[in-house]
């Protein structure tokens, strides 16, 4: 098999799509394209006939005639190595990597693989680690392996030395990179500790992990980062009430039991994905400028109170839950309210403004009482039942 005259039809024998503009490594050019998220890809450099760069991407999520053309030309390009081999062999083979880069690949192309899992719920599976291997100045070769099980699904080649030179240069310096703001100096982590009847403050860092943690009995405050980090942690009666300029917060996996939120964001991206909120407060919680982001998603709130809340940036409530509980004097804006349910509920003196694109749509309201409450934007696909909705107001 020919590799430089290679063409999706001599591997597969099957329907493909040709892109006569596609960048390759940020390298121009014209490529033959297989499969949902682009399965296979052979590539061709502006004004040259011969294939250049070769990806297969996931290849164990298709059928045996991908999984068997894969291996065929593994096989033909001499490379010893098939498709859900161990990385053991890989390295018995050829030894260490040149490079290792890590990369978090989109659900969509693992979820065959994994059916059981929930589609927005994320795990290791989807960080998958490219082992990279300079076999020559014009000839790389990458083995891509998810981490949960280390077998390869994911091959690229590249036999052009200018374009192996720059995806070198350009993957090791942001390897470097990334390894440089992880370094202790700007990152502080707290791991699988357990913290009982303490005030934690003064936590200053460009990034802060909380990683498996159990906290009792706190006051948080005095949090200062661009990045802040809570993940698979169980909170219980915890105040947190820190100022945030800016940055990043993501939240995930987390169980928070009886704590209060006092929080206030300025231009920073909070994101809530897969939580679960018990007898919480949130009060005072707020942004004043059109550049911050909420992204509530996959989580549950259960006999949470809600007040004096103001949101002007952009937000996203989807694929959530809250059942029981008060919302009180809420002023906010939301891009997208959607596929969430609202039970056992009391909304008083609420303003919400929705994006005219989005809106509201396909959620379910079940035994809320409305007060005094206002929708600006369009609703759509949503039930109320057993509701009191003499108190709200739609203007679409």
């Amino acid at each position: 098999m020919n590799i430089r005259n290679l063409t999706v039809k001599d591997l597969l024998g099957r329907d493909w799509t040709f892109e006569k503009d596609f960048c390759y490594a940020d390298v121009p050019g014209s490529a033959e394209l297989y499969g949902s998220g682009d399965s296979v890809i052979l590539f061709r450099k502006q004004d040259s006939p011969d294939v250049c760069a070769i990806k297969l991407h996931a290849v164990l999520n298709y059928d045996n005639t991908l999984f068997y053309a894969a291996n065929r030309l593994m096989a033909d390009m001499g490379l010893g190595i098939k498709m859900g081999d161990k990385l053991g062999r890989m390295t018995r083979k050829y030894g260490t990597p040149t490079l290792v880069y890590y990369i978090e690949e989109k659900y969509e192309r693992y979820h065959w693989r994994y059916p059981n899992r929930d589609f927005y719920d994320y795990h290791d599976e989807f960080y998958v680690a490219h082992y990279h291997y300079l076999l020559s100045p014009d000839l790389l070769v990458c083995f891509g392996a998810p981490r949960t099980d280390n077998r390869i699904t994911d091959l690229e080649v590249v036999n052009d030395q200018k374009m192996v030179s720059e995806i070198m240069e350009t993957r090791m310096a942001i390897k470097e990179y990334d390894r440089a703001i992880y370094q202790p100096k700007t990152c502080r982590r707290f791991l699988k500790q357990t913290i009982v009847d303490a005030k934690i403050s003064g936590i200053k860092s460009e990034n802060v992990r909380f990683i498996k943690m159990i906290i009792e009995n706190c006051h948080v405050e005095g949090i200062e980062t661009e990045d802040l980090w809570f993940r698979e942690c169980f909170f219980r009666n915890v105040t947190f009430d820190s100022h945030f300029e800016s940055g990043h917060i993501q939240i995930e996996q987390c169980t928070f039991i009886s704590c209060v939120f006092h929080d206030t964001f300025v231009d920073s991206h909070v994101n809530l994905e897969n939580n679960l909120f018990r007898d919480c407060l949130f009060e005072g919680n707020s942004t004043e400028v059109e550049n911050g982001v909420l992204n509530i998603n996959r989580s549950k709130f259960f006999r949470c109170r809600f007040r004096q809340i103001r949101w002007r940036g952009e937000g996203i409530f989807s694929w959530s839950e809250v059942e029981g509980g008060k919302m009180e004097h809420i002023c906010c804006q939301l891009d997208d309210l959607s596929r969430s349910k609202f039970s056992e509920i009391h909304m008083a003196h609420i303003e919400l403004e929705l994006s005219d694109d989005i809106g509201i749509f396909d959620n379910q309201f079940r035994s809320v009482v409305f007060q005094d409450v206002t929708v600006r934007g369009p609703v759509e696909d949503t039930s109320f039942e057993n509701c009191d909705t003499d108190g709200l107001v739609i203007i679409s």
